[in-house]
């Protein structure tokens, strides 16, 4: 009897840790003239963005920064983006106890323009990866302060999304060749 109850309290506790904890307030609703630098690129995309290669040509952490998580607040620094035109994973997978929708502030127009130049060609982004404050990633990604990405495509190849991440104005972009636990994906990032 001891035993089963030890058990359900277990049970019920880890069951309780993998809920996912509520996502940021929603920002507000973009104005018009937000709306021209939202959909306008910012830089010409690149005539090739091959697999295994980056931009700018020098290290994540010299062009985004490395991670602070002693000035970092998710309260202060977290939003939440909705668009109905993205494919968000954390929507779509049970097992997925974070929220795709929760990113840095800074991540907010390069993100929302991508959504927007790959439904322009026809296609639909895919968010796979955004915030993760524990887990999964190595301990001075920036996905621990929601300053990058991961990211595929439906109908769209990812040299595409590479180049329209580029033109989108993230700070750097790396058109990954994939892992073990993750295929060819495009990682993405931006300074605080």
């Amino acid at each position: 009897m001891l035993i089963l109850g030890c058990t359900s309290a277990v049970v019920v506790f880890a069951v309780g840790i993998r809920k996912r904890t509520p996502p940021p307030a929603r920002h507000e609703p973009l104005t018009m003239a937000d709306m021209t630098e939202v959909v306008m690129p910012l830089r010409q995309a690149p005539a090739t963005f091959p697999r295994g290669t980056y931009r700018p040509n020098q290290r994540e952490t010299t062009v985004s920064g490395a991670i602070d998580l002693g000035t970092f607040s998710p309260g202060r620094d977290l939003i939440y983006i909705e668009d109905d035109r993205a494919w968000w994973e954390s929507d779509n997978d049970s097992g997925d106890i974070e929220c795709d929708h929760t990113v840095h502030r800074s991540m907010r127009q390069p993100l929302e323009r991508t959504i927007q130049l790959v439904a322009e060609r026809g296609g639909t982004l895919k968010i796979q990866d955004a915030y993760r404050p524990n887990l999964v990633h190595n301990p001075k990604s920036l996905h621990k302060e929601g300053r990058a990405v991961d990211l595929t495509a439906v109908d769209m190849d990812l040299e595409s999304v590479a180049k329209i991440c580029w033109q989108a104005g993230f700070d750097w972009v790396y058109h990954e060749k994939g892992k073990r636990n993750n295929g060819p994906h495009i990682h993405a990032s931006v300074a605080r």
